[in-house]
């Protein structure tokens, strides 16, 4: 477990923050990606072998711990007054900036309860909130680490207001600022 994000900076780059339920045999597939494209040695599957790690509560920490072990560059887990630890929900995804990883993708296959269909997380996104907040435009999609979900810029003359400056960037801010539903939409 790391105690603290060390050795440069930092951005999230995904969130593991999901309440889905999942059962003996299902995956989550954990996808990293650069300006180029999918970083396929990264990317892996997490398989569900047991009814305990399928909890809501459970598999998000152990997805993060499996990233922290594995994967360089990245870590996994929420930042408190502490440093980084791994909860057991609201797990955020870093990359360090150096890196080039950009973005992590998270998808769930289940075929053990979902009737052998594959099911897609939802939550596509282009960036991770605020990431190039300058480049906002209508139907641009972010997560918002703040409570993992996937906000749509509106249309004009709307979309104006999802573009952050120092004046209005806690006003907009997608899911938290106080005037956030006029500039997005939650997916």
């Amino acid at each position: 477990m790391h105690t603290s994000l060390a050795c440069g900076k930092w951005s999230t780059i995904g969130c593991l923050n999901h309440h889905t339920q999942l059962f003996i045999g299902d995956v989550v597939s954990v996808t990293f990606y650069d300006m180029q494209g999918e970083l396929v040695s990264l990317s892996f599957d997490y398989k569900i072998t047991s009814l305990e790690q399928g909890e809501p509560h459970a598999w998000p920490r152990l997805v993060a711990e499996h990233i922290n072990v594995h994967v360089p560059l990245v870590s996994a887990g929420k930042m408190t007054e502490q440093g980084l630890i791994v909860a057991y929900r609201n797990n955020e995804i870093f990359a360090l900036q150096s890196s080039g990883i950009c973005k992590a993708h998270v998808d769930f296959h289940c075929i053990a309860k979902c009737d052998e269909r594959v099911v897609k997380n939802l939550d596509t996104y282009d960036y991770v909130y605020p990431e190039n907040c300058e480049n906002y435009n209508a139907g641009t999609k972010v997560l918002q680490p703040k409570t993992g979900h996937v906000y749509q810029c509106r249309p004009w003359p709307f979309n104006e207001f999802c573009r952050t400056n120092d004046d209005n960037k806690s006003m907009f801010e997608p899911g938290v600022g106080q005037s956030w539903a006029m500039a997005w939409q939650q997916i």
